[in-house]
């Protein structure tokens, strides 16, 4: 791999923010100090640029296989870089879901071919795969992924015994949908009663309610304390779940029994952001008020939610623009990642370190990712180069995602992705995707 010299850049490290050189050489930060030289090494002027380690979005639906027209491996990944995403982890509700290790490694094996960006993905549990969960290969999977309800098909799993049943065999980490499929359904009955078959936007907040989040959330906690499993809950949605979560501190990231996510959506909007939004903003969990909002981002740099994902979930347009139950849920995100979180920075929500802890350094130490989501000499050169003053408006005609759409359509960002590179590779140069030379394999460092 070919060198490339980063000059005067500030770079935020696990160590601070300092200006310095950063020499990539072999895929890896080769060196990081002042005043580097390295003759005929391609150069990058970094001057007035924040260097940040790429994002490592643990938390992506990338709809391949089996939906086309919504989202590819390959659009996504794109898209990614431009939000300055350098690794994700998809999850298994494609067509057919991913419940074995047979398909997992044909996502695996088309990845390797069309992903720009680096790339791990999810074994679902289905309720009846638990000696296949028991078989997985702990290095080659980013982790369990259950849905304990809110979802259909084979990936929903509600018995309190087969869910027991599934925690007891995951060798990984477990990654949870938490929400309470009863509870929507009476809601989901209550509010036709009411409003009839096209209600308004705003109470998805009502139907996918806080106590559907919260019940299930205690559920999964109950059941990781009767099995001894480690698990991670994505996208919590509500303080109390926050108040919940900040009595199972214990450890550090890599360590820690029980551990929570914050999702892009829900740290950006609240429900207030319904009325302009519509079906764009329908994601589940459902976005909530604006008390629980600024909840989740102090959850974040408190470490109380230890990592951020996008929670990208794309559907295409003349779908999201349906009445309430015909319009799919999932926002699509990933293209505006770093510039989002970078607009709670400039809003004084959330300082910068916290937020390079939560969307990279603090993903490699829960999911046990070596030597990523640091800008540290010997870590791979995952970089993303954002200029902080020079803002943007979103666009639908700015778009890579192939659905056409994404809930930051008209936002006005305050930061843009100049650079990203991947393994010491430039993707993007200048705001432009400029290289289609694949990523690579994440490696989990698991026994």
């Amino acid at each position: 791999m070919a060198q490339v010299l980063l000059k005067d850049a500030t770079l935020v490290t696990p160590q601070g923010i300092i200006q310095s050189d950063l020499l990539c050489d072999g895929g890896r930060i080769a060196k990081i100090a002042p005043q580097l030289s390295a003759p005929g090494t391609p150069v990058l002027d970094c001057h007035e640029l924040l260097a940040l380690p790429g994002m490592i979005d643990e938390h992506v639906h990338f709809r391949d296989p089996g939906f086309p027209a919504k989202a590819t491996l390959a659009s996504e990944s794109r898209a990614a870089l431009l939000g300055g995403v350098t690794s994700f982890m998809d999850m298994p509700n494609t067509d057919p879901p991913t419940v074995s290790m047979t398909r997992l490694l044909e996502k695996k094996a088309k990845a390797a071919q069309q992903s720009v960006a680096n790339y791990a993905f999810y074994l679902g549990a289905s309720g009846d795969n638990c000696e296949e969960l028991k078989k997985a290969p702990p290095r080659e999977i980013a982790g369990i992924k259950i849905y304990m309800g809110a979802t259909t098909g084979s990936l929903l799993v509600e018995d309190y015994e087969r869910l027991l049943e599934a925690f007891k065999a995951a060798p990984t980490l477990i990654a949870l949908h938490c929400e309470d499929s009863e509870l929507i359904a009476a809601q989901e009955r209550r509010v036709k009663n009411l409003y009839g078959e096209e209600p308004e936007m705003a109470l998805h907040a009502l139907i996918r309610s806080r106590d559907c989040c919260l019940n299930s959330t205690k559920l999964a906690i109950a059941l990781a304390k009767e099995s001894g499993a480690r698990i991670h809950i994505l996208h919590i949605s509500t303080q109390e779940e926050v108040t919940l979560l900040s009595e199972y501190l214990y450890g550090n990231a890599a360590t820690r029994q029980i551990s929570g996510e914050a999702a892009l959506p829900h740290l950006f909007f609240s429900a207030a952001d319904y009325a302009r939004k519509g079906g764009l903003l329908k994601c589940n969990p459902s976005v909530k008020n604006e008390a629980d909002r600024r909840a989740l981002v102090a959850a974040v740099e408190r470490g109380v939610l230890t990592t951020v994902g996008t929670d990208h979930a794309p559907h295409e347009a003349a779908l999201k623009a349906q009445s309430y139950f015909k319009c799919p849920s999932g926002c699509t995100s990933v293209q505006f990642a770093w510039p989002a979180l970078l607009a709670l920075w400039k809003r004084r929500e959330l300082t910068l370190e916290s937020a390079v802890k939560a969307c990279a350094q603090q993903v490699a130490e829960r999911y046990r990712i070596p030597d990523r989501g640091r800008l540290e000499e010997g870590c791979y050169a995952d970089i993303v180069l954002v200029n902080p003053a020079l803002p943007q408006s979103v666009d639908r005609y700015d778009l890579k995602s192939l659905c056409g759409c994404s809930v930051f359509e008209g936002e006005f960002l305050p930061a843009r992705v100049v650079h990203t590179l991947v393994n010491g590779v430039v993707k993007v140069k200048d705001g432009t995707l400029c290289s289609e030379e694949s990523g690579q394999a994440l490696y989990f460092a698991r026994d």
